[in-house]
């Protein structure tokens, strides 16, 4: 497989743990979670399977990075002096940033440090605002604060997901609703963020005729989707026996929004 191929896939992996692992923490710190609950537990699962695919990923990017820029010389890309260059680049940062961070969470989670483990998840997500197109459009600051708004929001919303989808009746509801009320306030915000930064990336101009902004407005309409479907389990399938179905497509638009993402990461935006 190209690897290129393969570092996709090791960003939607990458993705998808962030999202299980900094998300679950920050779910239990938001809803009313009692402990040895059917939620509570696939909160627990998620978050280890998360934490382990953050560090596999991350290892395994900066691995793919090194034998990029080695021309694929193995014993070049692991000596010393390549891995000390890697080190000095966004991707050696972040990647590292990843991997600490990760490790910190699951070491003050089986301590039972809870706040200091949301200490730890927010930096797994802060790691994304020190790469990518936020290191190289607009006021770097401001992009990347506006990345790390828009990845925390976003992990918070979609680990619930999967909690709520294999909770009891009762639960589900219960936490589907606590969780609505907040959603009502960090949704707009979600939205907000992300359209400031198309604009940022764009030159708040749109071409379709760019790989880039194509690939975007199809993310934007699986967005508004996603959005549509919240609306209505908030309004009105929450409590009803069809809110484990709106959940299970609910899911299912996360994913595609999620591919779209990691899709975005390789047609950078052309201004």
């Amino acid at each position: 497989m190209p690897l290129d191929a393969i570092a996709l896939l090791l960003r939607f992996l990458l993705y998808v743990g962030s999202i299980l692992a900094a998300g679950s923490v920050a779910l239990r710190l938001t809803l009313p979670v009692n402990g040895g609950s059917t939620f509570d537990r696939t909160l627990s699962r998620q978050l280890s399977v998360g934490l382990i695919a953050v560090v596999v990923a991350s290892l395994a990017l900066i691995a793919k990075f090194l034998l990029t820029i080695s021309g694929g010389d193995w014993a070049l890309a692991f000596s010393g002096e390549f891995i000390g260059i890697a080190l000095q680049t966004p991707v050696g940062q972040s990647g590292v940033a990843r991997i600490v961070a990760a490790c910190v969470m699951a070491l003050t989670l089986l301590a039972g440090w809870r706040w200091l483990a949301a200490i730890a998840a927010f930096g797994l997500l802060l790691s994304f605002g020190l790469e990518g197109h936020s290191m190289s459009y607009g006021i770097r600051l401001i992009s990347a604060s506006l990345v790390v708004v828009h990845v925390v929001i976003v992990a918070w919303w979609l680990a619930v997901l999967l909690p709520l989808i294999g909770a009891s009746p009762l639960e589900r509801d219960t936490m589907g609703h606590a969780f609505g009320r907040q959603a009502i306030f960090a949704v707009p915000l979600l939205m907000l963020a992300g359209t400031i930064l198309l604009g940022t990336f764009t030159g708040w101009k749109i071409d379709l005729g760019q790989d880039y902004q194509r690939t975007m407005l199809f993310k934007l309409f699986a967005v508004s989707g996603l959005l549509v479907i919240a609306a209505a389990n908030k309004l009105y399938f929450t409590g009803k026996p069809a809110f484990i179905w709106a959940l299970r497509v609910e899911t299912l638009v996360a994913s595609a929004v999620l591919v779209l993402t990691t899709l975005l990461t390789a047609t950078g935006p052309d201004m």
